[in-house]
């Protein structure tokens, strides 16, 4: 499949000024380049090749390749190969094949990329935080559905029991803690060091089932999540009030506190934002995390 578009400037933002109102207000959230994309991954058979050709009159530099890289793969493409560099760059890459693992219990991960199912995955978690007396608006919450990927476990009924959307800041969109504020109403600065990061949100069904199918998606998480996206760093929040949590992210997934509590629109509560670096480390250990 051969596609001509402008790619643009590609950056990173460290921060943003906007507020969640403001992502809703202008649309960018559910637009701009990774629709493009996103449309081209949904059109191709899995293994499918994408030849790009990049209008936008750039240099070839490895910044810009890497930034790209990152683009395409959150887009749900891998083996991305630079086919020219001069002007205009070409490349090319291939459609992902969307993961799946069968698990205990007659349970399966699976990635969900259907248009159906990713509008089940927001009512899934409008019912749990409805549960949690949060607000679960999903005109925020779909405002990330181009820049996450978004894992779900399903009993043998095919029905939904755990879910988990990991929004990678990418060229043109963020992780949705740098929307949020902090206590003196600032947004959060990331530290230029990171590049590759994204934000891990999930949530479970009540249960022995749920907690089960929950601790398989997270080891599933730390295994593929740095095969697909590559990141430096995955970041989460805890509530303020709910010390279980994040006593798991730090014992569990090596987090650990960055020191600012979040607020997160009206979405309800103070929350805690955690990081880990040890992406290496949680890969090879996935295996063990929950069942060592």
């Amino acid at each position: 499949m051969d596609v001509a578009l402008d790619l643009g400037d590609l950056a990173l933002a460290d921060r943003t000024a906007d507020s969640f109102d403001d992502l809703i207000a202008n649309g960018s959230g559910r637009g701009g380049i990774l629709l493009s994309l996103r449309k081209c991954r949904h059109v191709l058979r899995d293994g499918g090749r994408l030849r790009l050709t990049n209008l936008h009159p750039c240099a070839a530099g490895a910044e810009y390749l890497e930034l790209l890289d990152m683009l395409l793969r959150v887009a749900g493409f891998t083996d991305v190969t630079l086919k020219n560099p001069e002007k205009p760059m070409v490349v090319e890459c291939s459609k992902r094949t969307p993961v799946v693992e069968d698990q205990e219990f007659g349970m399966t991960v699976r990635e969900v990329v259907d248009p159906e199912e990713l509008q089940k995955s927001h009512e899934f978690a409008r019912d749990y935080y409805y549960y949690k007396d949060f607000n679960y608006d999903p005109d925020v919450a779909r405002q990330f559905d181009l820049n996450a990927d978004i894992f779900a476990v399903y009993n043998r009924d095919q029905q939904m029991i755990a879910l988990a959307r990991v929004a990678m800041r990418v060229p043109g969109y963020c992780c949705p803690f740098m929307y949020a504020v902090t206590e003196n109403g600032e947004h959060y600065h990331v530290a230029p060091r990171h590049h590759r990061m994204g934000e891990v949100m999930a949530i479970y069904r009540e249960g022995r089932d749920g907690v089960f199918a929950y601790k398989r998606l997270m080891e599933f998480l730390v295994y593929h999540i740095p095969l697909i996206s590559f990141p430096d760093s995955i970041w989460s929040t805890y509530e303020v009030n709910d010390p279980y949590t994040g006593n798991l992210y730090k014992s569990k997934f090596m987090m650990e506190e960055m020191g600012v509590r979040l607020t997160y629109r009206d979405f309800g509560g103070r929350w805690i934002l955690l990081r880990t670096d040890k992406i290496k480390e949680l890969h090879t250990l996935h295996h063990s995390l929950f069942r060592g």
